[in-house]
Formats: structure tokens, sequence, C-alpha cells
């Protein structure tokens, strides 16, 4: 308890530090958000990186995705126009620079290389896992992103994108390469982290994490299914052991769901579709709230119930949940039975959110057999609030669930009106990276929302 008060006043002086040095952008290739020099200790590098990659999961892109997927819907301003995938480059400017690459990466990246210097194998293992996990997120997003060539500084201010194919192949590397430093000796042990456990752990942590890069290419790797299906059964067993981050319950370091119901009140609800979707099952309750006129809301201020939407709510780096769901898929797809996987996978869900074990039983008895559908399905509503990227990154692969496009849904951005494949690139990389953007978007056959990415070909 000391070491976490420790961390959290070494924390506060650094982004004290930033705040004040936020006010001076005379220097643009300089991030004032985060603490520099080079006597600054892991200690203090670490919290800011979990802190920032579990609001990336979370905030302003898992909003984009969770609307798309119609957990949520807009009913006024922004989020009103995202409902009808009137998303622009604008929109996607924020998470790509501050969230991602001069925030969670770049203090990874930063750790990466102090950790090396200073003989911390542990604590850059726990680096190249959160490293693999907001790259997978861009890639995600994107498709085609600045990697290899991303954190040199003014050595290279015009870095290339990789192609999405070449992402996922060094996601997998740096999670091989961080099970291998979590295996080395190391009297210090991992610094810094906001999230506890031994480095054997983080271990298991990695193997998830690979599990679930491999199940994402199934559309375009034949061994996907296998791959997943031998890493999962590496992974974390049990909802004990999953790697939990815990948002804090202040208006000034809560959770970003939380945050965008006090601050954007009267903006986005449930979306119809997971209402619906969700009628019978015993978490609905610890979803959504009705409210008058029908309406389902994700956020109250009345109801402290709404689990993923408490200021202190969690974020898993990977849930057990959905470990299990994807050794159920896997099963499936490699000639085995995953019904067990599944109902494990659901209970597990229901575990940790609190379900009573009458309610679970009563909900298990009504699932049947596996199938990639019923998977899927399942995962959608297990994964609201903590993974609404996965969500759409489970339907841009299979289809599932059967959800139908905004009736509004074609614009400049979104010719075609379907569901959104990917997000424009930002703004900011067409003005000042034009080169390593156009090249990207030539790679790709474009850049707008109903153009593909590698990874979530349609049929």
């Amino acid at each position: 308890m000391r070491h976490n008060k420790l961390i959290k006043k070494v924390v506060t002086v650094f982004f004290g530090v930033a705040l004040l040095a936020s006010c001076d952008y005379e220097d643009v290739n300089q991030d004032p958000s985060r603490p520099g020099g080079d006597n600054v200790p892991l200690v203090a590098i670490v919290p800011a990186m979990q802190t920032q990659t579990h609001r990336n999961l979370t905030a302003v892109l898992g909003r984009f995705a969770g609307i798309i997927m119609q957990q949520w819907e807009g009913t006024d301003a922004q989020q009103l126009q995202y409902t009808s995938y009137v998303i622009g480059e604008n929109d996607s400017n924020n998470p790509w620079n501050f969230g991602l690459y001069t925030g969670s990466m770049r203090d990874a990246a930063d750790i990466i290389e102090r950790a090396t210097v200073s003989n911390a194998p542990h604590t850059r293992g726990l680096a190249k896992i959160y490293m693999a996990l907001n790259l997978g997120v861009a890639s995600d997003i994107w498709g085609d992103v600045p990697y290899s060539e991303a954190f040199l500084g003014e050595d290279n201010l015009a870095p290339k994108y990789d192609s999405q194919e070449a992402i996922y192949g060094e996601i997998q590397n740096l999670l091989s390469e961080a099970i291998v430093d979590l295996q080395a000796e190391d009297p210090a042990g991992i610094q810094g982290s906001l999230i506890g456990g031994n480095a054997a752990s983080w271990v298991k942590t990695a193997h998830a994490l690979k599990a679930r890069f491999f199940i994402q290419t199934t559309s375009v790797k034949p061994d996907a299914a296998t791959k997943a299906l031998e890493q999962a059964q590496l992974a974390i067993g049990s909802n004990a052991e999953q790697k939990t981050f815990f948002f804090e319950d202040t208006q000034n370091g809560g959770h970003p769901l939380a945050l965008f119901g006090l601050q954007r009140p009267n903006t986005m609800v449930i979306g119809k579709f997971f209402s619906d979707i969700m009628d019978g099952d015993p978490r609905k309750p610890l979803y959504m709230s009705e409210a008058t006129g029908g309406n389902f809301l994700y956020f109250s201020r009345t109801n402290p119930n709404l689990f993923w939407s408490k200021l202190n709510s969690p974020s898993p780096v990977i849930s057990y949940s959905e470990v299990k769901f994807i050794e159920a898929e896997a099963l499936e797809r490699t000639g085995g039975d995953g019904t067990d996987a599944l109902k494990e996978a659901i209970s597990a869900n229901m575990r940790f959110l609190g379900v009573s074990a009458a309610n679970i039983d009563a909900y298990l008895s009504t699932i049947g057999d596996a199938t990639i559908q019923l998977i899927i399905t399942e995962k959608y509503k297990a994964l609201y609030g903590q993974s609404p990227i996965q969500v759409w990154n489970d339907f841009r692969r299979t289809g599932f669930p059967n959800i139908t496009p905004n009736v509004n849904g074609s614009n400049g951005n979104n010719p075609s009106g379907i569901i959104p494949r990917r997000l424009l690139y930002p703004i900011s990389e067409r003005q000042s990276n034009p080169g390593s953007y156009e090249a990207a978007i030539q790679a790709q056959g474009g850049h707008l929302l109903d153009d593909d990415i590698w990874v979530f070909p349609r049929d």
C-alpha cells in the first residue's frame, strides 16, 4: 500500500509539471503532456503509460466503436453525427496524436529504451505488452500506421506507414519478446505498475493477447485459429488472474465512460439494438438504466449499479472471459466443440459483474451448442463497456451480430452507407506527414469509412 501511495505521489508531481508545461506550444514536436528528461525514473513513466492506455480503450475511440456497433447511440451534438457515420479527419486527431503517438506508445517506447539501458527486463516486458496493445488499437482503427520509424524524434519527423500485415507481425514479436523478458532474472521486478502481480502472471497476459491477435486474422491466415487456441491454453485461467486497471474515484482520474456521462449528459444513450438484445439477460440492469420515454441510459447519477460507468470502474488489459470466447471460437474453427468454453466465457463475465449463481445457471440453460454466430453474439454482450473496439473488430471479421446500417449513414466520408470498416486518418497527418499519408492511402486503396483494411476484408 505504501508503495502504491509513493507511485501516486511521484506521478502527481510529474503530471503537475506537465500541466504547467502544456501552456507552451512553441515546439510542436515535443509532447507537453508527458514527463521528459534523462533522469525520469521508470516508476514515474509506467503509471502514465498504463493510465493513458486504458483511456485509449474506452474514451474517444471506444465511443466511436461502441456507437458504430449500436451499443450506444447519439441523441445530440457530435454523438448524433457519429451515429449517422459522420466521422471525419478532425474527429480522430486527438486520439491519434495525444492518446497514442505522443501518449501511451511514446511512453512505452521510452520505457523499453530506458529499461534496456538500466537492465530492467521485467519492466521492459511490461512496456512491450502495452506497446503491442496500443499498436493493435491503432492498426485495428486505421490499418497501415507508423511504427518502425515512429519514435525516432528529430531524426525522422515524417515516419513511413508500415503495412497492417507487418504491424500484426510486430505485435506478435513484441509479445513474444515480452514473454522472454518477463522470464529473465530481474531482482527489481516490474517497476511502477499500477496493476499488481508478478512477472509470471504477466506472461499469461501476453499469451492471452497473442491469442486475441491471432484470432483476429481468421479472414487472412489459414492457421489463425490453431495458433489462437495454442495461446489461449497458455493464458490466464480465471477472473482472479486477469490484469485489471482501476480508474480513480475522482472527476480528474475517473473512468472515461463515467466522465463522459458527467460532462456530456443527454448526448448519448444505449442503442436500441443493444437494449433489445439484452432483454432477459441478468446483466441488463448492470449495463443500463431505463429512463422515461423508453430510452436506456448507460450512465446515471442515481443508479449505483451500472458497472461500467462508475468513476472507479475497472479496465481489464484483456479479460479471462474474452480468452474463453477466443478458445470457443478457435475450437469451432478447428473441428472441436466450443460449447463448454462458450458457457465458461459467459459465466466468467457474469461472475466478474457480480451476477448471482442462480441467475447464471438459469441463463446458461438457454445456451445451445456453440456456433460462430452464437459465440460472437454472446461476446458482443459480454465485452460491453470494457472492449468496444474488440466488438467492432469481431463484427468486421465475422459479420456478427446481425446489425443493420443506419438509414442515414451515407455521406461523403462513407459513400456506400455501410457500417464503417475503419476511421479516416487524422488531419494532422495530412498536413504534417503528407508523403507517408498519401502513400498509405494509395497502398490500401483509400481511407474512407467504407474502405477495408487488410485484416478485415469483406467477402
